[in-house]
């Protein structure tokens, strides 16, 4: 996953006087490489001062440089060495690459304190209140990666609930534990791998 895809809909607008990579202050051009060389160990200079600036993007951070370079592109790369990516992007990089490793993780962001719905996730932790159509934890859904909850569940709810020949026991298709009869559909309990069955699915039952 790219940062791009991480950070979503957030586009970021650098000024190319904030803080410039060596690069944009001490131009090379292709004109003054004497020959392939000199150009490599340009490219090497650059990759090294990249690393030294996502290491300080990373400090206090759950994630290394290495992997946040892993998610840039050669574009990113030739825009950071033009200025038009400065260090400010970095960091905003490093933190969103951060916090979604952790999530990847089935873990809830410190920041994620408000209970909302999601109507893909079902409930789920944001950082503000309300339904939502699609939500960061979305990419935990698709991945089949667990999402954690602010509140129970009911089974019966659930797209991995499959009914008995008991109008109210069923079995959950994620192997959740279950009482030797099965699980009742109308018991709350706290369960990261439920996702809501659609509505109309819903309606047509």
């Amino acid at each position: 996953m790219s940062w791009r895809d991480t950070l979503g809909v957030i586009r970021f607008k650098d000024s190319p006087a904030a803080q410039k990579p060596h690069n944009t202050q001490k131009p090379v051009e292709m004109s003054n490489c004497e020959n392939i060389g000199n150009c490599a160990h340009r490219d090497s200079e650059d990759e090294s001062y990249l690393l030294e600036k996502l290491a300080e993007a990373c400090r206090d951070l759950k994630i290394t440089p290495s992997e946040v370079k892993k998610s840039l592109t050669p574009e990113d790369i030739e825009n950071w060495r033009n200025g038009e990516i400065g260090d400010d992007t970095l960091v905003a990089m490093a933190e969103s690459l951060a916090q979604r490793k952790e999530m990847n993780q089935g873990k809830r962001p410190t920041h994620y304190t408000k209970q909302a719905t999601c109507l893909h996730c079902g409930p789920i932790w944001l950082w503000f209140s309300g339904e939502v159509q699609g939500c960061p934890w979305c990419w935990n859904r698709v991945a089949e990666r667990s999402i954690p909850r602010p509140c129970s569940v009911q089974c019966g709810d659930c797209r991995a609930f499959e009914r008995s020949n008991h109008p109210h026991l069923g079995y959950c298709a994620k192997g959740e534990s279950a009482a030797i009869a099965g699980l009742w559909d109308t018991d709350q309990r706290y369960c990261e791998k439920y996702l809501p069955v659609p509505m109309r699915t819903k309606g047509a039952q």
